[in-house]
């Protein structure tokens, strides 16, 4: 493709000023959003700020990456009710700077920022940001791993193959599903030239010992801990109902992926035109050529994978799970399909495509918040949840600070974080702490009530025999103005046992 009527208007310094200004505004946004409208932390967040001071490898469930980085800005921020949102905005930007990075060297400065702003509506990045769990750390090292092996295979150099071989071994830290992208690497490799080529080299193998020695303290925690992370893999997921829906439903996943490429495809009308306008590219650049084919491998055989996982396992596959796989969509759009040659004004009306998308994004987003419609952790009052937590304990051990406490998750996990001294979580999934710590040490016990509970739930007493219930059922509205009955929470202390009453 001849780049060069695309890039004569702009210059490679016009075009950092362009990416940086930009997303470093959407950045902004979606970090004040949430901070200024939430007063809770949704599922997947409060989980990790519950993990992340223990500074664990794993838990039963994941690899602990996402919770080190939340911990760290914990520190940086001194416990900023924002570090979540800022951890999160920090991988959509890694996402976003690999995807640009890629794009300038087939495509040019110009239609590379429009295959960047064309993610920007991304509702994995918008809305679902505030959602910062494993899934954003995967998507971060995914595109990061996926920029620096392309250039690896391009260029042969020794530093393209080394960062590929940290990428990759981070994106193991993140999540299991890495396994897909490395697939799609070998499959590259061995079915195009382009790939075969390097088999005889260092390069590759450089790679693979590098990501081996990045994951390894990882594959000695889960020898130790009898592979327990990989148990809840295979033992997670809704099994299907009807032996049909092995067929349909791996079927419904691939149509739905479709759905996270719709705002992409708007903001690429000027460049590509509509559906019908399409017209397949020619390549006259290898490089532009093979990079076409490598994100088709990227994104088709992690696709396929879960297609074929879903349907011989027969569990329900969640859209959210195909996340990944299309961040370099709007790249592979450009290189699949023939441009216009105006690329001035397609990036003018790229600009505000972009800006009219984000602008609905932002408003949709206010809307669901006031009518409360987002989930009710969101208007969770943590702060005073945690303070309330805090004086209950003092009132019974003043010089003591609460060292650890349990129950309902997400109940324990605000009040955790909230509070002064910081008790450790006692979770299902979690290897720091057990029962025994926590009746030998002390701690608070604390449960969702409905009005059938007279007294603590049996599976709890049984867990903290010694557990005094305090008498009153402590009740405190949400933080919104939508109709959402207010907590009714049972407490209940475990005095530690060195100390007498």
């Amino acid at each position: 493709m001849n780049t060069t009527n695309i890039t004569t208007d702009m210059s490679k310094s016009q075009a950092t000023v362009w990416f940086w200004t930009v997303v470093g505004l959407f950045a902004v946004i979606w970090v004040l959003l949430p901070t200024l409208l939430h007063t809770g932390y949704r599922n997947d967040v409060i989980e990790l700020q519950s993990i992340a001071p223990e500074w664990v490898w794993a838990t039963k469930k994941h690899p602990m990456l996402p919770a080190w980085i939340l911990e760290t800005l914990n520190i940086l921020t001194c416990r900023s009710f924002a570090a979540p949102f800022i951890a999160s905005l920090c991988c959509t930007m890694l996402a976003l700077w690999s995807v640009w990075k890629l794009g300038r060297t087939v495509l040019g400065e110009r239609l590379a920022l429009i295959g960047v702003f064309s993610l920007l509506p991304y509702k994995f990045f918008t809305s679902e940001s505030v959602l910062y769990n494993q899934n954003n750390v995967l998507v971060a090292f995914w595109c990061l791993s996926i920029y620096l092996v392309f250039q690896a295979f391009q260029t042969n150099q020794k530093r393209y193959w080394i960062g590929a071989g940290i990428a990759l071994g981070l994106t193991f830290h993140a999540k299991y599903p890495a396994l897909l992208l490395v697939a799609s690497i070998l499959s590259y490799m061995f079915m195009r030239a382009d790939g075969r080529k390097y088999c005889r080299t260092p390069g590759p193998y450089i790679t693979t010992l590098i990501a081996f020695l990045v994951f390894l303290p990882h594959l000695i925690w889960l020898f130790y801990h009898d592979f327990g992370p990989l148990t809840y893999v295979s033992e997670s997921g809704t099994p299907y109902s009807k032996w049909y829906q092995q067929v349909l439903e791996p079927l419904f996943f691939a149509v739905r992926q479709l759905l996270y490429w719709i705002p992409t495809l708007i903001i690429m009308i000027p460049v590509i035109g509509f559906f019908w306008q399409w017209k397949v590219q020619r390549q006259e650049q290898s490089r532009a050529r093979e990079c076409e084919k490598f994100l088709f491998y990227c994104f088709m055989i992690p696709l396929g994978c879960h297609m074929l996982y879903g349907g011989f396992q027969g569990v329900h596959l969640r859209m959210a799970y195909g996340a990944p796989f299309w961040v370099f969509g709007g790249l592979w759009l450009l290189l699949r399909f023939q441009t216009v040659k105006a690329p001035a004004q397609c990036f003018r009306q790229a600009i505000l495509l972009t800006i009219a998308i984000q602008f609905c994004v932002i408003v949709g987003f206010l809307i669901t918040f006031y009518s409360g419609k987002q989930p009710s952790l969101v208007y969770y009052p943590t702060r005073e949840w945690g303070a309330t937590c805090g004086q209950l304990w003092h009132s019974r051990f003043p010089h003591l600070n609460c060292p650890y406490i349990a129950g309902d998750d997400y109940s324990i996990g605000h009040a955790a974080w909230a509070m002064s001294g910081r008790p450790s979580v006692i979770l299902r999934q979690g290897t720091w702490a057990s029962d025994d710590d926590l009746n030998r040490k002390g701690g608070l016990i604390v449960w969702e009530r409905n009005d059938a509970d007279e007294d603590m739930p049996a599976a709890l007493r049984r867990r903290f025999p010694t557990a005094e219930v305090l008498p009153d059922t402590l009740e405190l509205p949400y933080k919104t103005h939508a109709k959402i009955p207010p907590l009714r929470i049972g407490i209940a202390i475990v005095p530690p046992t060195a100390i007498e009453q």
